[in-house]
C-alpha cells in the first residue's frame, strides 16, 4: 500500500463554523467549507488547530444564539458535533512561540493575536490558512512580506495562489 504525504491545513473558527447549519449564511461560502470538510474527513488533509479554536467557535455559535440564528440546543450539538471532530481529524497546538513572542509578532504584523496565532501555526505546520473572515484575509494580502505564509479565502477552495485582487 502506497501511502500518501501528509498534507497539513489550518482552519479558523469563520471555516469551522460554516459546516453548521446557520440561518441566513452565504450559501457559497458554505458550499465551499463544507467541500473542505469533506476533504479533511476522507483524509486528504490533516488539520492543525491553535488552542484557542475551540472558544471562538463557542463565542462565534453564541452570537448565533444571540441573533436567533441557532437555537441555544442547535448551538450546544453544534459545539459537541465540533469538538467530536476536532478529537477526531485534528492535532490541537499549543502556541509555537513564546507569549511574549506571539504579541510581540501580532503588534508587528498588525493582526489580533487569535489571528496571529492561526498564522504562526500556518507558517509552522507549512500548510494552508482557510479563513472565512475577508478583513483578516485582505490584510494579508495587502502584506506581500507575509505571503510566504499560505492563508487562503475559503470563497475560492480549493484554489490556494494569491489573487492579483483579493475578493
Amino acid at each position: 500500500m502506497i501511502e500518501m504525504p501528509t498534507i497539513w491545513t489550518v482552519t479558523d473558527a469563520s471555516v469551522s463554523v460554516l459546516w453548521v447549519k446557520v440561518k441566513g449564511e452565504d450559501y457559497r461560502l458554505v458550499r465551499k467549507a463544507r467541500q473542505l470538510y469533506r476533504n479533511i474527513v476522507t483524509g486528504k488533509y490533516r488539520v492543525a488547530l491553535p488552542f484557542h479554536w475551540r472558544l471562538e467557535v463557542a463565542g462565534a455559535l453564541r452570537s448565533f444564539v444571540a441573533a436567533r440564528k441557532l437555537s441555544l440546543s442547535e448551538a450546544r450539538k453544534a459545539i459537541k458535533w465540533l469538538t467530536g471532530f476536532a478529537l477526531e481529524h485534528c492535532v490541537v497546538c499549543e502556541p509555537t512561540v513564546s507569549w511574549d513572542e506571539s504579541v510581540a509578532v501580532s503588534d508587528e504584523w498588525g493582526f489580533h493575536l487569535y489571528d496571529t496565532l492561526y498564522l504562526l501555526l500556518a507558517q509552522r505546520v507549512g500548510g494552508v490558512f482557510w479563513t472565512a473572515d475577508l478583513r483578516l484575509y485582505r490584510q494579508w494580502h495587502q502584506r506581500p512580506d507575509l505571503h510566504g505564509i499560505k492563508v487562503a479565502w475559503i470563497g475560492y477552495y480549493p484554489n490556494t495562489g494569491v489573487p492579483l485582487v483579493p475578493p
